[in-house]
């Protein structure tokens, strides 16, 4: 175990070899009060290139810091392990620094570090600092100097919520209450509840920051609409948000993801993603973890029911990305096998075990009421 005294002499000389300057403290965790939003985002544009990154300025975080050092880890804090949420906020020669603080934070309060979902190049960096990772799933990469060309059941379902009178249209205060009402009816028409923080609706905060595009019919109200995040670090954008009424018309979807796509390349940005999907072209069999991989795949063809994970890979591969990115789970010092999957299950989901049967339980008798 290396004690707070150590640490302060390495990170000193990693820190002067850098032109940094560390302070007595070894590490902060700030809240966002103690933090201010300009700091975080100025630090976000210079380095923020995951694609959850813009999801760092989001209420309810804990920020990692280190005194002398710009930059931060995004955290969710709990009394038994911590969560980095996507991936550092700081330069390239600051992240190992900061990695090791977070491991003596850890080792001090007696907890994990979890991290997920993570890219392939924050997985080889936390790999490097002697995590163990884990692949849970991929995401579409879209290189917009040169999106695809689109199949013909996307033409055919664009082209029918055309006829129908559906337009398109960009933000608007005069749309935020149907926004809210709409986000508000989707969440409780959920099989489940938001999973965690990369589930949760947020589509109209931070919003100057943000693109959206609406979908309206003839009468002016809205059918679906697109909250677009930006990722500053790789010019591109996250299509975080997409939500739909229940009674629009089929085609909706198509025609945000095709159109936003569109308009993003003509303003100059190099990419987009549509995020996670779990669980996706998991590998055949896994030498390092063979028991967990096989739940895993196991999960995706039996409980699909569930989290719907083959309807979302569908979805998101039927636009051609240009290719897909691993996603992975990475973690440190945990236990047994076991304690690893409840530990990615609670990264995921804010309810314990039980809970998620009863909520899938009352789901169901709901449905038959109807």
């Amino acid at each position: 175990m290396q004690s707070t005294e150590a640490f302060k002499i390495n990170a000193k000389r990693s820190f002067e070899s850098h032109l940094h300057v560390v302070g007595d403290e070894p590490y902060i965790l700030s809240s966002e009060e103690d933090y201010p939003l300009e700091e975080r985002l100025d630090a976000l544009k210079r380095w923020g290139c995951g694609t959850h990154s813009f999801l760092t300025l989001y209420p309810g975080l804990k920020y990692f810091r280190i005194p002398g050092a710009e930059g931060y880890i995004p955290l969710m804090v709990s009394p038994k392990f911590v969560l980095i949420v996507g991936q550092p906020v700081c330069a390239p020669t600051t992240s190992k620094v900061l990695i090791s603080a977070l491991k003596l934070y850890a080792t001090q309060n007696d907890c994990a570090i979890l991290a997920v979902p993570t890219g392939e190049s924050t997985k080889d960096l936390l790999a490097s600092c002697g995590f163990r990772t884990m692949y849970v799933g991929r995401e579409p990469i879209f290189d917009l100097n040169n999106l695809p060309k689109l199949s013909r059941s996307i033409r055919q379902a664009v082209s029918r919520v055309k006829r129908k009178g559906l337009k398109l249209v960009t933000f608007h205060e005069r749309y935020r209450a149907q926004m809210e009402n709409l986000c508000q009816t989707w969440e409780q028409t959920r099989e489940l509840p938001p999973m965690g923080y990369l589930f949760e609706l947020h589509p109209l905060l931070l919003k100057e920051h943000k693109k959206y595009l609406l979908v309206v019919d003839e009468e002016d109200k809205l059918q679906a609409f697109m909250a677009c995040s930006p990722i500053y670090g790789k010019n591109g954008w996250y299509l975080e948000d997409l939500i739909r009424d229940q009674a629009a018309p089929n085609g909706c979807t198509e025609l945000l993801v095709t159109e936003t796509l569109r308009l993003l390349a003509m303003e100059g940005y190099d990419m987009a993603t549509l995020g996670l999907a779990p669980l996706s072209g998991l590998p055949d069999n896994d030498p390092e973890r063979p028991f967990l991989t096989k739940l895993l795949k196991f999960c995706f063809e039996h409980l699909s029911f569930i989290y719907h994970f083959k309807a979302l890979e569908h979805f998101k591969a039927k636009f051609h990305p240009a290719t897909w990115e691993g996603n992975y789970f990475c973690h440190y010092r945990t236990g047994k096998r076991l304690t690893i999957i409840f530990q990615l299950l609670g990264a995921f989901t804010p309810f314990d075990l039980p809970t998620f049967v009863q909520h899938k339980l009352n789901s169901k008798k709901d449905i038959e009421k109807s």
